[in-house]
C-alpha cells in the first residue's frame, strides 16, 4: 500500500532490483506486484522501512477455487 500522496514510482524504487514482472493497480493505493526474484516479505518490509512512500507490504497469497464458488 502506498502512503497518501505517494508516487507510484516508489514501487519501482523499492522492488526494481528484484525484477518486476507485473504491477496491477487494485485501487485505493493498493498494488499487486509480481517479482522475478522474490526476496520474501521480511526483506521487503526491511526495505519499506527506508521508504516513507510505501505504507505497507503484504505477501501475495495463492488461493484456489474448489469449483463450487468457494475459495480455499
Amino acid at each position: 500500500m502506498l502512503a497518501a500522496g505517494a508516487d507510484v514510482k516508489a514501487i519501482a524504487e523499492l522492488c526494481g532490483r528484484f525484477g518486476i514482472k507485473g504491477t496491477q493497480d487494485l485501487g485505493r493505493n493498493l498494488f499487486l506486484v509480481r517479482l522475478t526474484e522474490d526476496p520474501g516479505p521480511a526483506k521487503l518490509e526491511e526495505l519499506r522501512g527506508q521508504n516513507a512512500q510505501i505504507k505497507s507490504i503484504q505477501p501475495n497469497f495463492v488461493y484456489r477455487a474448489s469449483g463450487r464458488g468457494n475459495i480455499q
